[in-house]
């Protein structure tokens, strides 16, 4: 009798301590944490801006649980401007984290369009946002089914006014007068009756052969002006950073360099640019520009775009690319 009585007594201790570790885990452990940077831009390109922002949840459970969504507005002076719901189905390990990046794209036109609304001339230069929302967790694995947690988030950014355009325009050639062009010729290796022959062919428009330049020396200068401008108000600096001239296949054919200098912080400007040719290193390609036939070759720009009135970092990259027509070319003679 008293050993089923020691028996009974030892299970209800047993029973009473699994249902007090059941009732009470998510008590006696720590709670799962959001921590969540600021909204920062990723990228840019012609079309709007690229905001990121990072978040990490910690798991301090023994057991992994998911991320049953991130769900958030963006809102524009406490009006939505688009919701995202992003990151269903994401494993946390087990007494770890995970960090994970919501990106969301803003067009330029939406943005000129809004700021053309907005209530003050401050925000004509930058509008305010916010990023309001939440992080669910399916903590079932965790805490046993059922069990969800909901983590709050708010960040408040700035999205610049603004709205880059680029273009190229004016690509031309000037070519030297007869004599110093056949000067320039026979000095880069050609016999001054040949040379005589390829000058007035070049400054007459005559087809030149692939091979006209083989063994010459001769430079060459193609330019083109770059245009830049800003629709947007905000303050903001254009840097150009590097620009090449690549064939159809991504080969350099010649860097390009700009003329004085490389930068622009108005509304809009003109930068001089000028790629100098070669004909020992490129002596089929400047045959393509004199007779306007061939590939066309592709202006390549790696530029940066920086907005002193704002908290974002210098010189966020902008890439441009745009063909050139040879038949565009002018060829000044």
């Amino acid at each position: 009798m008293k050993k089923s009585v020691f028996f009974c007594g030892a299970l209800a201790a047993i029973l009473s301590v699994i249902t007090f570790s059941c009732e009470s885990l998510s008590g006696i452990l720590a709670t799962p944490s959001l921590s969540m940077k600021g909204v920062g831009i990723k990228s840019l390109d012609l079309e709007g801006i690229t905001f990121n922002v990072d978040y990490s949840i910690t798991n301090p459970y023994p057991v992994a649980f998911t991320i049953d969504k991130l769900e958030g507005n963006l809102l524009q002076e406490s009006e939505t401007y688009a919701k995202i719901v992003t990151d269903k189905g994401i494993s946390v390990a087990a007494m770890g984290s995970k960090t994970n990046s919501v990106n969301f794209k803003i067009p330029y036109d939406k943005i000129i369009s809004m700021a053309k609304g907005a209530s003050s001339s401050s925000s004509k230069k930058a509008l305010p946002f916010t990023f309001d929302g939440n992080v669910s967790l399916n903590l079932s694995e965790a805490l046993g089914a059922g069990q969800n947690l909901t983590l709050p988030f708010s960040k408040s950014f700035e999205v610049p006014v603004i709205k880059p355009s680029l273009s190229v325009s004016n690509p031309k050639i000037q070519l030297p007068t007869l004599g110093d062009l056949k000067s320039s010729l026979v000095n880069g290796g050609m016999n001054p009756v040949k040379a005589a022959t390829v000058a007035a062919s070049i400054l007459a428009g005559r087809s030149l052969s692939s091979d006209t330049f083989d063994g010459v020396d001769l430079n060459l200068d193609l330019n083109f002006d770059l245009n830049v401008a800003n629709a947007g108000s905000a303050a903001w600096n254009f840097l150009i950073n590097s620009c090449s001239l690549q064939d159809t296949t991504g080969k350099t054919l010649a860097n390009v360099s700009p003329v004085g200098g490389n930068s622009i912080s108005a509304s809009s400007g003109k930068i001089p640019m000028k790629v100098s040719l070669n004909t020992l290193k490129s002596g089929n390609f400047i045959v393509q520009l004199l007779n306007k036939k061939g590939s066309n070759p592709t202006f390549v720009l790696d530029s940066g775009l920086s907005f002193p009135e704002t908290s974002y970092a210098p010189n966020l990259p902008l890439k441009y690319k745009k063909e050139i027509s040879l038949s565009s070319v002018n060829i000044t003679r």
